[in-house]
């Protein structure tokens, strides 16, 4: 890559010279003075220090060491072709230092580091708690084997018919299945639901009575 302007760097960050890039764009020297008010210190979408940075006076002559991106942004104002040329220059450098000094500052590097560990850290976590609702389905679908299969749950055995009821409605029928159940001395069973912890099952035969209600 040819070396249109000199690319200098001052605290980690790579800056052009304001008025080399003036001389390199063609504009007369005469109106220097006139250039730099309006594109750089009254220019409403620059910001010092951050886009520019003004130098030590040489003689009489003001000068700003100017970001890349901002002497990018320049260029394309000029719209001519040295303006284009000298655009085309600075995204080649730009690609040239991310590509080579991306991770060149050992602060970034430590800073990548810990949020490459935040990130496994979350990753770990969602697995283990992924491992353990599979370990409490496991858990229940066991306890539901060794349950007799003609016992249900309210919820259960509304689904078995193709019925969705409600929270409150269930709650209504469980206590009226658990009323038979005791006046006809019969012992209930549960089992583990993850979202309501264990939930009563009832004969399939008692069940078939409530729901006709």
């Amino acid at each position: 890559m040819k070396n249109l302007i000199e690319i200098k760097n001052e605290n980690g960050k790579q800056v052009v010279s304001a008025r080399e890039l003036y001389e390199f764009l063609g504009f007369a020297i005469q109106h220097w003075s006139k250039w730099y008010k309006k594109n750089i210190l009254k220019n409403p979408f620059a910001f010092e220090k951050e886009d520019y940075t003004e130098l030590p006076l040489s003689g009489r002559t003001r000068n700003f060491a100017l970001s890349i991106d901002f002497a990018k942004k320049l260029s394309m104002l000029a719209r001519t072709e040295q303006g284009e040329r000298a655009r085309n220059y600075f995204l080649e450098v730009e690609q040239k230092y991310n590509s080579t000094n991306r991770i060149a500052d050992p602060m970034e590097l430590v800073i990548q580091i810990a949020q490459n560990s935040i990130d496994l850290k979350k990753k770990q976590e969602v697995i283990e708690q992924d491992v353990s609702e599979i370990k409490e389905e496991i858990k229940v679908l066991k306890e539901k084997n060794e349950t007799d299969p003609n016992f249900f749950t309210i919820v259960g055995y509304a689904s078995l018919l193709g019925k969705q009821i409600n929270l409150e409605f269930a709650k209504k029928l469980g206590k009226e299945a658990s009323k038979i159940c005791r006046e006809r001395n019969i012992e209930l069973s549960s089992i583990p639901v993850p979202r309501f912890g264990r939930v009563k099952t009832y004969p399939q035969e008692i069940l078939e009575t409530v729901f006709l209600k």
